[in-house]
C-alpha cells in the first residue's frame, strides 16, 4: 500500500525538478557592456557626421573604458519566446540612457527614467552570444546617465519607453560635447 502512495508523490517532485531545471536553463541570459570614452579633435566631427564612425574612433583618445554587467529582464525573455512561437519579436533595436537610480529588477519593462535613445549601430551573433555596439557621436547624449537598457520588439520606436526590455543595468558615466562614447554590449545565451 505505502509505495502506491510514494510512487505518485516521488513522480511529482521529479517531474517539477525537471520543468524547473528545464525552464531556468531556458531562460539564463547575461550581458556585459564595456563603455569606451574618446576625447574627439574638433576636426574628427566631420567623420561623425558622415556615419564613419570607425575613422572617429581611430582619431579620437580614449579616456576611460567602464565595464558593467546586466540584468536580462522578464519583457525580453517574452519576445524572444514570442519569435519562436512565429511572431515578429525577439530583435534588438534601441540602445537608451537614464537618470534613474533604482536598482534594476528582472521584472522591469522600461528604464526608471529615460533620457536618450539611439537605434543600435551594429549588431551580429558570435556562437553564443549576440554583440551590439552603439556610437554616440559628441552631439548625442551629453551629461550624466546611470542607467541603460537595450529594447527591441515589434513596437519598439524611437519614442521613449516603447518596445520590450531586453536589459537594464546601472552605471555611473558622464559625457560632454567633446567626447564620444562607443557602447559595446554582449549578451550571452549560458549553458548551465
Amino acid at each position: 500500500m505505502l509505495p502506491i502512495v510514494i510512487y505518485p508523490l516521488v513522480k511529482q517532485i521529479f517531474h517539477n525538478a525537471v520543468k524547473n531545471n528545464m525552464k531556468e536553463n531556458f531562460t539564463q541570459f547575461k550581458g556585459y557592456i564595456k563603455i569606451t570614452k574618446r576625447k574627439v579633435p574638433k576636426w574628427v566631427k566631420i567623420f561623425e557626421l558622415v556615419g564613419l564612425y570607425d575613422l572617429a574612433k581611430k582619431f579620437g583618445k580614449v579616456v576611460s573604458v567602464d565595464c558593467y554587467e546586466n540584468v536580462f529582464c522578464n519583457s525580453g525573455r517574452y519576445s524572444i519566446l514570442d519569435r519562436m512561437a512565429g511572431l515578429n519579436e525577439g530583435h534588438l533595436l534601441y540602445l537608451a540612457l537614464g537618470n534613474g537610480t533604482a536598482e534594476p529588477l528582472v521584472t522591469d519593462t522600461k528604464l526608471v527614467n529615460e533620457t536618450f535613445r539611439k537605434l543600435i549601430t551594429t549588431k551580429a551573433r558570435d556562437g553564443l552570444f549576440v554583440r551590439t555596439s552603439t556610437y554616440l557621436a559628441t552631439d548625442e547624449a551629453n551629461g550624466t546617465h546611470t542607467e541603460i537598457g537595450l529594447f527591441g520588439g515589434s513596437n519598439a520606436t524611437s519614442t521613449k519607453d516603447s518596445g520590450a526590455l531586453f536589459t537594464h543595468a546601472s552605471i555611473n558615466i558622464s559625457k560632454a560635447s567633446n567626447e564620444s562614447l562607443t557602447i559595446d554590449y554582449d549578451i550571452e545565451a549560458l549553458i548551465t
